[in-house]
């Protein structure tokens, strides 16, 4: 995935991998990555209040994009091995438990971007506010398409209700963008 238009075009052929997984947590790269961009407006002399919180948020999201990207190839890897043990006649569900892992951990990773850009919203950039808004909505979609990955691979009820207890804490943080 080198570039969005080659994920893009992989996304779109007739082929296992990349899948649903792979896109909700590029689309959640793309939501920390619009959160650290309000965060870096935010610093500065007009900000002096708040800079060192901004600056640490951009590195924070930062770091959460990446670990997005590595994940995105992970699902991508993970699901392309279970196929490969399937055939094989290998142990399926060692397969299975490392893809499904993946999906879990973009819904808690992307709630704790929400969560964060949340509670810098208050005090960003008034003209970043959107970019701000976007970065958390992008981080839901991006969850909840998780949480439907997540799903379909018939976890375990202590993996759905960790899941659904993430996807709780991600909906209480986008429903806070509609505060007061």
């Amino acid at each position: 995935m080198t570039t969005i238009a080659g994920f893009v075009a992989d996304l779109a052929a007739r082929t296992p991998a990349p899948g649903g997984g792979a896109a909700a947590a590029i689309t959640a790269a793309l939501g920390a990555a619009s959160g650290a961009m309000a965060a870096r407006y935010t610093t500065g002399p007009k900000w002096p209040a708040v800079t060192a919180r901004a600056e640490a948020l951009a590195a924070a999201l930062d770091a959460a994009a990446a670990d997005f990207q590595v994940l995105a190839e992970r699902d991508a890897a993970s699901y392309a091995q279970v196929q490969a043990v399937r055939k094989s006649g290998g142990d399926v569900a060692a397969a299975e438990a490392a893809a499904l892992a993946v999906p879990v951990a973009v819904l808690a990773r992307s709630a704790d971007a929400a969560s964060l850009l949340v509670d810098f919203l208050p005090v960003c950039n008034p003209n970043l506010a959107s970019d701000v808004r976007v970065g958390v909505h992008l981080l839901a979609g991006a969850g909840r398409a998780a949480w439907r990955t997540v799903q379909v691979n018939r976890p375990d009820a202590e993996v759905i209700a960790a899941a659904r207890a993430e996807l709780d804490r991600l909906d209480r943080a986008e429903r806070k963008l509609d505060g007061p």
